[in-house]
């Protein structure tokens, strides 16, 4: 599990803070868990790079079938997650400080139906089995 400081961090990780830290944005008719899970098991198809990861939603795949999960990934900058709910796609994209991490957070959140934070990174969540 990331602590603070650590310089790497795996690929499902990160997808569960994504998702937790997007979750904070939502209107909440289903709560924090329930979200993350539904995330993560709706996951059709998953590209990652060494600064973005690129997932598209629909009919879900198995863990098994998600072969970059265990990935690490930087985790010495920001995170930035984006998301189209209507187009059913979601990115995250690393970038090198707080700074540039707004400035992009100010122009994705001006297209309307779009959701984008900041993956806090500190979040907490046990994943069940």
């Amino acid at each position: 599990m990331y602590q603070l400081g650590d310089s790497k961090l795996e690929v499902r990780e990160l997808l569960v803070k994504a998702f937790a830290s997007a979750w904070e944005y939502t209107d909440k008719q289903v709560d924090r868990d329930t979200y993350i899970n539904s995330s993560i098991h709706v996951i059709d198809s998953l590209q990652v790079g060494p600064e973005m990861i690129y997932g598209e939603e629909g009919q879900g795949l198995l863990d098994a079938e998600l072969d970059h999960l265990p990935d690490l990934l930087r985790a010495d900058g920001v995170w930035v997650y984006y998301e189209v709910p209507a187009e059913n796609f979601f990115i995250l994209t690393w970038m090198t400080d707080a700074e540039k991490a707004a400035a992009k957070i100010a122009a994705l959140q001006e297209e309307e139906g779009s959701l984008a934070c900041v993956v806090d990174l500190a979040q907490e969540w046990r994943r069940e089995n």
